[in-house]
């Protein structure tokens, strides 16, 4: 308990961005002129950026790629019950049969480079899934069947089965130009330093490994909505750095956890400074059940050691101590976020979520009635006699989830678990989540604006391993016949039926291991510019991370102060 003091602590004897850094950053703000109006956003945390804006490379690329170079067809605001905002598209239709549906597209739309924007984009950028499963961000793989451009502004899409989610799941498709990815021979590996996209922010003016400037798309064809001409994206390698760096007030929207906020940041400029951090989406730790290490595969499937796992977790510890207070302790096996308590199945509840408390002496029996020795270390083997020991990996400057983890690691080894924390760059650790090469990670998935989304793409068969929400690899016959029988139906009634069914099986087979829900880290300063969603309008999710689809049109809601 001391060290984690002793690392909390540490946060706060940073004095100056130069002391954090060695060096004096400006950002580069000469390089803009006057009359520019210039955001400077902090989403992503790196120890030096890599020029990389290809929207297929979920591991590698600039979370500022997506919604800002590449703009979604639809999106939906699931702070305003789900409804449709519509982007690329202007609509789409299911057949009678729910078996395809046509998107028509904005009329007029160009790319960048001032080339039309049609229905050939769209069908070139799904065929390019199809033919190549590497670059299927969406799951396009399990769904389509085929794909036409009757004309230019319509794309019809053939499903193999009735999927009525299937308008949700592409919200997240970048639709590429035909005319500049034909030619590239390596969808995967490609850069695209020089990207040519939809969006309004696609003109990468400088790129440094310490700040990048994107700046406005000369053809953006909602130009009269949008009032910034470039994002600013400083280089900031963890939450420390960050709380170095907000003293000198030079970033407007932040994505950071900020430990005693009220002071560490509102009190900095309490006239300009604030933030909306309402529960969000669920963190848990997730094991592999693909890893290559047999005594970790033993355990990782064992029903037994999972629940042991779970009472080793002092879920308290983890909100009050690491997280300030900030998160809320999630104690349901379903491990469903506060945010859809309407979908709530109790039958899901009760005597299932008695592996949610704290209790290593109970963990230990646990282990002890399953045949988990210890030895004379006093960390166990498996039932078969193999060693079981594993890092927890967490990125590295998230001070707050590591900090958890040394919580989580400390239960452990009180019961006996040799576990351990490392902390890889984000990049790394996003691109282990899609290898597979690791044993346990904390982690959270993205939810949309019904829970299903976020618990198909996260636990079934289809997606394992494919996305970073994916990375536990589960596969359960029978949830995945839920999840189908889902999508299959189109009835409000029947969704909350099915997936009341869902959480029981989840609840049951306890694949994950929730811990706790974490705020929306969402900041600002409203010094330089005005329009930002607060609790008092509280109209979309505030985020500007990756996965947040709103923040395309939270940018354009922002205009600078006169």
């Amino acid at each position: 308990m001391e060290m984690r003091k002793k690392s909390l602590r540490n946060l706060f004897q940073r004095t100056s961005l130069a002391a954090a850094l060695g060096v004096s950053l400006a950002f580069g703000a000469g390089a803009a002129s006057a009359a520019e109006s210039v955001l400077t956003m902090h989403i992503e945390e790196q120890t030096s950026w890599v020029s990389n804006f290809n929207p297929f490379d979920l591991a590698g690329r600039r979370q500022s790629t997506m919604d800002f170079i590449y703009e979604p067809l639809v999106i939906f605001n699931a702070n305003d019950g789900g409804k449709p905002v519509w982007r690329l598209a202007t609509s789409y239709k299911f057949s009678d049969d729910l078996k395809s549906i046509t998107y028509e597209l904005r009329p007029g739309v160009k790319w960048s480079d001032g080339q039309p924007l049609t229905s050939a984009d769209v069908k070139y950028t799904i065929d390019l899934m199809l033919k190549n499963p590497a670059v299927d961000t969406v799951g396009v793989g399990q769904t389509v069947a085929s794909v036409e451009a009757p004309s230019p502004t319509e794309v019809t899409i053939k499903l193999k089965a009735v999927n009525s989610e299937f308008p949700e799941s592409l919200a997240d498709l970048a639709v590429v130009p035909e005319h500049i990815w034909k030619d590239v021979a390596d969808p995967v590996a490609f850069k695209n330093e020089k990207p040519v996209g939809s969006g309004p922010m696609t003109e990468v003016r400088r790129f440094t490994p310490q700040v990048y400037e994107q700046c406005r798309n000369p053809n953006y064809w909602d130009a009269a909505s949008l009032h910034v001409d470039c994002l600013r994206l400083p280089q900031i390698s963890g939450n420390d750095q960050m709380l170095a760096l907000l003293p000198e007030g030079t970033v407007d929207w932040i994505g950071s956890f900020l430990p005693q906020i009220d002071k560490t940041f509102v009190a900095l400029d309490p006239q300009h400074n604030g933030y909306w951090q309402p529960p969000a989406e669920t963190v848990a730790f997730e094991m592999n059940f693909k890893s290559t290490n047999a005594g970790n595969i033993e355990a990782f499937k064992d029903l037994n050691f999972r629940h042991a796992f779970s009472l080793a977790m002092d879920r308290k510890s983890m909100v009050d101590i690491a997280g300030f207070g900030y998160p809320v302790v999630n104690l349901h096996a379903s491990g469903l976020p506060p945010r859809f308590e309407s979908w709530r199945n109790k039958a899901a509840e009760g005597d299932k979520d008695v592996f949610m408390g704290f209790d290593t002496g109970k963990a230990n029996k646990i282990l002890d009635d399953a045949g988990y020795k210890k030895g004379a270390d006093g960390f166990r083997t498996t039932p078969s006699g193999k060693p079981i020991t594993f890092p927890i990996i967490v990125p590295n400057g998230w001070t707050d989830w590591i900090d958890a983890v040394q919580i989580a690691v400390e239960g452990l080894r009180a019961a006996g678990i040799n576990a351990s924390v490392a902390t890889p760059e984000y990049e790394q650790w996003r691109k282990q989540l899609l290898d597979g090469s690791f044993d346990v990670v904390m982690n959270s998935r993205a939810d949309s604006a019904t829970p299903f989304q976020g618990y198909y793409q996260s636990l079934s068969t289809a997606y394992a391993g494919k996305l970073t929400v994916a990375a536990p690899r589960y596969s359960n016959p029978k949830l995945d016949a839920l999840f189908d029988q889902y999508l299959k139906s189109s009835s409000d009634d029947d969704h909350k039926k099915i997936f009341n069914d869902i959480q029981v099986v989840i609840a049951d087979d306890f694949p994950v291991v929730p811990v706790f829900n974490g705020p929306t880290w969402y900041q600002y300063s409203s010094k330089r510019f005005t329009g930002w969603v607060t609790d008092k309008d509280p109209v979309m999710n505030p985020e500007n991370h990756d996965n947040n689809r709103m923040r395309l049109m939270h940018l354009l809601r922002l205009k600078p102060v006169q």
